[in-house]
């Protein structure tokens, strides 16, 4: 939209354009295009496990509630065995193993603003859409995801509780552990940037003085943490300082299900602009196995005089 404009003329042309019926709907379907752009950018959940886009074909009614849900099919458990050339391996007659996903809205709140107050902003209102809605949209997302990595490892006891005070390369290589295990491999780590910033003050003797010297001079710049993706959050009030995650890579994980696309509406009633976002997604493990966690020992994460 008005790609090359300055603020002041963008956010001119787009209120211009609300005062008509079909600059409204061009400016909602554009509205909607920067919205998932963004999200897909923002949100940890998505980067642990990416979304993926299906339609109402997709999805069948729940018998439970008045909902949709997404069945998925999961991988059956197989075994080989040997045999002598007269024999022959144990026959088993599959069954099917499924579980359904539930959907649900997430709705950011409606926002309203005046057209004069608009025009006095010095930056693109797309900006105040991704302050306003973005953020609120995608943090919702990450506080289920981590809602049900919690009860996963809860039911599955891959819960290792720590005495260390600051994450490393031990207390890393002991929480891969608890999913190499299960024959799985760890594909992220998710961990808040209070972690990670204890992870970059490791001495040379633990990573080695190059390392040490590049990680003092410009900070830790690869997107690996011992060879697994590293995801790192501010939302210390979700991920929350002290708490390690590792799962599998999504394929031995789960679903993120996103239901026709994010939603984005806007109109304009005499000089007031008034927009909200919402979306329907359904998130879930298929396999609680594949997540674990780390709980180190920060007894009082928050700094004195400080807030999370």
């Amino acid at each position: 939209m008005y790609e090359g404009l300055d603020a002041v003329t963008f956010n001119n042309m787009f209120i211009e354009r609300l005062d008509t019926t079909d600059g409204l709907q061009k400016t909602a379907a554009a509205g909607a295009a920067f919205v998932r752009a963004k999200i897909r950018e923002i949100g940890f959940a998505r980067r642990v496990l990416p979304p993926e886009s299906v339609t109402r074909a997709d999805t069948t009614r729940s018998t439970e509630h008045d909902t949709l849900i997404k069945i998925v099919d999961i991988e059956h458990d197989s075994k080989a065995k040997a045999v002598n050339f007269a024999a022959t391996a144990d026959e088993r007659y599959i069954s099917g193993k499924r579980y359904a996903l539930a959907f649900f809205k997430i709705e950011a709140e409606k926002f309203v603003k005046s057209e004069g107050e608009l025009l006095a902003y010095d930056y693109p209102i797309t900006k105040v859409i991704e302050e306003n809605s973005v953020k609120d949209i995608q943090k919702v997302e990450d506080v289920k995801f981590i809602e049900y990595a919690e009860s996963a490892v809860t039911i599955t006891g891959k819960r290792l509780v720590s005495t260390a005070t600051a994450v490393d390369r031990k207390e890393l290589t002991s929480l891969f552990k608890m999913i190499d295990f299960d024959q799985l491999v760890v594909g992220t780590v998710l961990m808040s940037t209070v972690d990670f910033d204890d992870w970059m003050v490791q001495p040379a003797t633990e990573v080695g003085s190059p390392l040490a010297s590049e990680i003092t001079v410009g900070g830790y710049k690869y997107p690996t943490i011992l060879k697994r993706k590293l995801v790192v959050t501010n939302k210390h009030d979700v991920v929350l300082p002290g708490e390690i995650w590792a799962f599998t890579d999504p394929a031995y994980l789960g679903n993120f299900f996103i239901l026709n696309d994010v939603k984005f509406w806007i109109k304009k009633e005499a000089d007031l602009v008034i927009w909200k976002t919402w979306e329907y997604v359904a998130e879930g493990f298929g396999n609680i196995k594949a997540i674990a966690k780390l709980e180190l020992d920060v007894p009082n994460p928050i700094p004195v005089g400080g807030t999370l």
